[in-house]
């Protein structure tokens, strides 16, 4: 046995055994091979189902979980508030209907699409509007302001990478966090896609700095651009010069 006597060993001992994971519950294999042989019948339906019901329906609880679930205890603290922000239109829906009442209620976008048009709120973006402002019920009415920011929660998430599927998607999500619009093709302006549009945004010299790498990004795509013209055209300079090195061209005088 030895004897911590550095504070920053106590620490890292206690972190170490705070920290340590529980063992494993049975693999997958495991679950399987039971429900197997447990099964009286050979319907695989209802082997699906007990291995479905074994496997989904069940997990591990940490011993520090279930520490803070008996002295019931707040599972995370944090010294800020969060609010989802769908940007794909997707709105709760009311367990309760009232006459005619629409089955989902507004959501944040709502709100901010239908907002006032008074020169507070004229420029103000989606981002500043979900992290300053609560929701009021009515769309279209003033929100009130609030005495701390929030954090945004933005949904879905869509990869930036240029080459991916859903780039174009990604380009109109982050124009709707950061430009003021009222309709999705104020967001477009003269260009035919939103990736073109995300592209003269980035160039627009207003551009916050949670997106100084996507500014990196397109950097480095117009160069790897520039220099696939240039090897074009070098190709084609030394296709000419080969083609004009096979003929033979006589050039004759006038008698």
């Amino acid at each position: 046995m030895k004897v911590c006597v550095s504070r920053r060993k106590v620490i890292d001992y206690v972190a170490k055994y705070a920290t340590k994971s529980e063992p494993r519950s049975k693999a997958l294999r495991e679950v399987y091979s039971s429900t197997v042989k447990k099964g009286d019948d050979c319907n695989i339906t209802k082997v699906a189902q007990k291995i479905m019901i074994s496997s989904v329906a069940e997990r591990d609880y940490s011993a520090q979980e279930t520490c803070h679930l008996l002295l019931q205890l707040p599972m995370y603290t944090a010294s800020r508030d969060f609010v989802p922000l769908s940007l794909d239109g997707s709105r709760e829906v009311l367990e309760r209907l009232n006459g005619d009442q629409p089955a989902t209620s507004p959501c944040l976008l709502d709100h901010y699409m239908e907002r006032p048009a008074t020169l507070q709120f004229q420029e103000m973006t989606l981002l500043q509007f979900a992290r300053q402002y609560k929701m009021p019920k009515a769309v279209g009415t003033a929100p009130v302001h609030r005495n701390k920011q929030v954090v945004a929660i933005v949904r879905p998430y869509c990869s930036p990478d240029p080459g991916g599927p859903k780039y174009e998607q990604y380009c109109r999500q982050s124009l709707m966090q950061h430009v003021p619009f009222r309709h999705l093709d104020d967001l477009l302006g003269s260009s035919t896609t939103y990736a073109e549009a995300f592209a003269v945004f980035l160039q627009s010299g207003s551009v916050p700095p949670s997106l100084e790498d996507d500014i990196y990004r397109l950097q480095k795509l117009q160069q790897q651009s520039d220099a696939d013209r240039d090897q074009v055209y070098h190709h084609k300079v030394r296709f000419f010069r080969q083609q004009c090195h096979n003929r033979i061209i006589f050039v004759g005088t006038p008698r």
